[in-house]
């Protein structure tokens, strides 16, 4: 059964659900401006919905309520030396306050920061869900251990669903312990070089954990044990890449989209639409960028590249070009039709009268 805590959240879906509302779910809004604004009568409002319910260390498992914070669920592992490897991006709220962002936001978002490719996605950490459908009724998904299931695993489909499929009350992650030792190398490298570099180490078996390059600078970031860590820094010291000093604020800036990149002001004369560009690893870069050391960041190995351009077109070209996808930060997410039909499907056996406002814009009526 529910708690009571579910109960105001429930009457207001049920509420909403007899009188043909739509409600906008809502955490700490720290991303409310990666998506055009949904059309809604209401807010559903889960920032009051918190509180960690279960923290099991030696299991590496923690449960909380969706509208935890994630600075409240990173300070409580760090006290057992653990931690979310997926690095879900605090984004800050729309009121500039840092540190924002809630459990229930990251896994509906589904974004992971910079060790993606080595240390996985937010979807990969879910165990299980507690969700509230659009007619109100209170559904338990997967648990507290990871397990096999045959067809949809539903705990995992929220994870991208921008809470197109209900809301999330209750959630448990896996988490991971803390690595030992980490350090960050580095060099001045074009962008050609640095992802040439980055498929020759991809061939290694080295502790990588991040990768950067910006504007001519490259960075990786190692992790694991102290003598492997060392090791690895000396191979590389090698290929020329050296030990770089207080660097690990690199890789919170990129984690939360507080690196200078992402600041970029109005006034400036450069392009403004920032896309979202994931590509294989070995994907050329296009040659429609005035200045690549400027105009783009590029992350996980290759595989994540941030680019500033206006041409929406040019940009959708290259993407297809290469076998990728990209998505304009602040416009409708690009949605394949194969896709936008499945999740239409599922929308329509959670949530049939369209309750909930996902700025995704998948509905039940859709299909």
């Amino acid at each position: 059964m529910p708690s009571d805590q579910n109960g105001l959240l429930i009457e207001q879906i049920k509420s909403a659900n007899e009188t043909q509302q739509r409600l906008a779910i809502q955490g700490h809004a720290s991303k409310s401006s990666w998506l055009p604004v949904s059309s809604s009568d209401g807010v559903l409002a889960l920032d009051e919905h918190s509180g960690i319910l279960q923290y099991e260390p030696e299991e590496l498992v923690i449960t909380a309520r969706s509208g935890t914070s994630l600075a409240e669920i990173n300070a409580i592992l760090a006290k057992r030396q653990q931690q979310l490897s997926c690095e879900p991006p605090q984004l800050g709220a729309g009121d500039g306050t840092r540190g924002s962002g809630t459990l229930g936001g990251a896994v509906a978002c589904g974004l992971s920061g910079p060790g993606r490719p080595w240390l996985g996605a937010v979807r990969d950490a879910v165990l299980g869900v507690e969700l509230i459908n659009g007619a109100g009724e209170y559904l338990k998904f997967g648990g507290q251990v990871m397990k096999n299931v045959a067809g949809y695993d539903v705990s995992r489909l929220q994870s991208g669903a921008w809470g197109a499929l209900g809301v999330m009350s209750v959630i448990s992650l896996r988490v991971q312990p803390t690595v030992a030792e980490e350090c960050t190398v580095g060099a001045s490298l074009s962008v050609d070089q640095s992802l040439s570099l980055c498929a020759q180490l991809g061939q290694r078996n080295l502790p990588i954990t991040a990768s950067y390059w910006q504007g001519g600078d490259f960075c990786l970031r190692l992790a694991g044990n102290q003598s492997g860590v060392a090791a690895a820094c000396q191979a590389l010291a090698d290929r020329g890449l050296h030990q770089r000093q207080a660097e690990p604020q690199l890789w919170q800036q990129l984690k939360d989209h507080e690196h200078p990149f992402f600041q970029r002001p109005n006034s400036d004369s450069s392009s403004h639409r920032l896309w979202r560009v994931v590509t294989p690893l070995a994907a050329t870069m296009p040659d429609f960028l005035t200045d690549p050391d400027k105009d783009a960041l590029i992350m996980w190995g290759g595989g994540l590249r941030w680019m500033y351009h206006d041409d929406a077109a040019q940009v959708g070209e290259y993407s297809k070009a290469v076998g990728g996808w990209c998505w304009a930060i602040g416009e409708s997410m690009p949605i394949a039709a194969m896709q936008r039909q499945i999740m239409s499907q599922l929308a329509k056996a959670f949530d049939p009268r369209g309750v909930f406002a996902s700025p995704l814009g998948i509905a039940a009526v859709d299909a």
